[in-house]
């Protein structure tokens, strides 16, 4: 399903990169997920993510605009540059700022926790979709929710009977 498409009234689980690909805009996807956005903002769409969501969004801005500013995409390099260079990681830790913005303007949006029990059944919805733990643990939200829609580019959500994928 198109995600410019989505005008339903039930709630829609917004996954990471959704926001990746509106914090630092993709070419091939920014208008649709911009609009979609915008949406959500408004509260014209209603949307839920996760904790998770948000500190793997946080995480990947972080590693990108570090990769940005020293032209390198090696991690270990990123990582170690912003625990011991105070400026460095200011700079890194804008894009968070950013998109900590963007979170609390979106009008349609709620932040559901994850809970320690929810933990327990990550093994076996892994195992039963093939779905990597952050993934799974986005699925048992979404069931805990009885949310059954996501926006996301993601294909291994394919995999998972019951759930409508909305990709840009």
């Amino acid at each position: 399903m198109n995600l410019t498409d989505y005008d339903l009234a039930e709630p829609i689980f917004i996954d990471a990169n959704i926001f990746i690909d509106y914090s630092m805009p993709n070419p091939r996807y920014g208008k649709a997920i911009t609009d979609f956005i915008e949406k959500v903002e408004l509260g014209e769409i209603k949307a839920i993510t996760t904790p998770l969501v948000i500190g793997e969004v946080s995480y990947i801005l972080l590693l990108q605009k570090g990769a940005m500013i020293l032209g390198t995409h090696d991690r270990k390099s990123i990582r170690d540059k912003i625990k011991r260079d105070r400026g460095f990681a200011n700079l890194c830790y804008s894009v968070i700022d950013r998109f900590n913005e963007l979170l609390n303007v979106l009008e349609g949006l709620k932040v559901i926790p994850i809970g320690s029990e929810d933990h327990l059944q990550v093994s076996d919805v892994g195992k039963k979709y093939g779905l990597l733990p952050n993934d799974a643990l986005h699925l048992i939200a979404m069931k805990n929710s009885n949310i059954r829609n996501i926006a996301t580019r993601d294909k291994d959500f394919e995999r998972v009977e019951g759930i409508e994928i909305w990709s840009p």
